[in-house]
């Protein structure tokens, strides 16, 4: 399989003023974590299907009266500035809504992320993101694991330690998803999956 065209003439290292001066569509396709450039593939439908439709369900158990509170897919999330320049692109970002329109959150603004992770990104997201989120200050961090059928296996909730800038496991959930914070909802498995 050859590369797409874009994917090789992007330099190792990237400023936040670098990234902020690419192509859109070419900005899309990378991360950036501690300086360095990381290229991420397209995710499959099936993958796509789960992390709308638990974007949905959250967006529509969201207190209306309450706090002032964005849901959003495939939003850049910033990090940290220094020592390097670090964004990760969540599959669902929960913060609080911002005032000027465009304008993405930090980590100070974000209450909680969900990735959403199949048997070749679960690593990754259960190691490396896992450990980024966590010294970023992100109190809640909920990780989907997808089988090789795309069906959920289980959830893990994350919740940031008050001593520590790490999650410890606070609930595996087996057959639903039970959050209590930052929003009240309940979604069982088939909900996110069913074709």
């Amino acid at each position: 399989m050859t590369a797409p065209s874009w994917y090789e003439p992007l330099p190792g290292n990237m400023s936040e003023a670098d990234y902020r001066a690419l192509p859109e569509d070419v900005a899309r396709r990378v991360e950036v974590v501690h300086g360095h450039v990381i290229k991420c593939e397209p995710s499959e439908p099936e993958h796509d299907r789960v992390v709308r439709r638990l974007a949905e369900t959250l967006e529509a158990a969201r207190p209306a009266p309450g706090p002032k509170l964005s849901i959003g897919t495939g939003v850049d999330v910033v990090l940290w500035w220094t020592p390097s320049f670090t964004f990760r692109r969540p599959d669902v970002v929960i913060y609080e809504r911002l005032d000027d329109p465009g304008q993405k959150p930090d980590a100070s603004q974000t209450l909680a992320i969900a990735e959403v992770s199949s048997p070749a990104t679960f690593r990754e997201d259960l190691t490396d993101k896992r450990a980024q989120y966590a010294a970023a200050g992100i109190p809640l961090y909920i990780l989907v694991l997808l089988d090789e059928k795309y069906e959920v296996d289980e959830v893990m909730e994350f919740h940031l330690d008050d001593m520590e800038p790490e999650y410890r496991l606070h609930r595996i959930h087996g057959s639903e998803l039970d959050l209590e914070l930052p929003i009240r909802v309940t979604i069982p498995f088939p909900a996110l999956t069913a074709a």
